[in-house]
């Protein structure tokens, strides 16, 4: 029994190493992800200014809509990449619950692990102390038979 909760404590382990690792990559992405977001607010903002005092020294109406449309897409990134933070935020909460559950599910393993060697040491333990008394029963009988030892 023993061999076989060692068998899913190691895949525990590994599985539980393998949801670490796609939760690091999924972090990293989240962070690239926060970086570009944090761009494209920063770059939207920027062509929004300049729209305006470019609106204040005097433009066409076609250059009017093609900035206005120009920061129109900008805008839609930006709503796309947040709605991909959201994504990457619950996938990491996803990842991070399954990872917790496996290294539970672990900790079950090396517990049953734990508590079969401590029933295998307690029966030798009474083993041992079996064989001590009957050692100290055989001791006293031959010294009350008044053999030598």
């Amino acid at each position: 029994m023993s061999n076989v909760l060692q068998i899913l404590i190691e895949q525990a382990s590994e599985k539980a190493d393998n949801l670490a690792r796609n939760m690091a990559s999924t972090q990293q992405k989240l962070a690239q992800g926060h970086d570009k977001l944090n761009m494209l607010q920063t770059y939207r903002d920027e062509c929004e200014g300049g729209m305006h005092s470019k609106a204040s020294v005097g433009m066409t109406g076609q250059q009017l809509r093609n900035q206005l449309a120009f920061v129109g897409k900008i805008a839609e990134a930006v709503a796309q990449q947040t709605r991909e933070i959201e994504f990457l935020n619950t996938t990491l909460a996803h990842q991070r619950t399954q990872w917790q559950d496996t290294l539970a599910e672990q900790r079950k393993y090396e517990a049953l692990v734990e508590r079969e060697k401590l029933k295998q040491m307690k029966l030798e333990n009474k083993r041992d102390q079996k064989m001590n008394d009957e050692f100290a029963a055989r001791i006293y009988r031959v010294q009350t038979a008044g053999e030598p030892t």
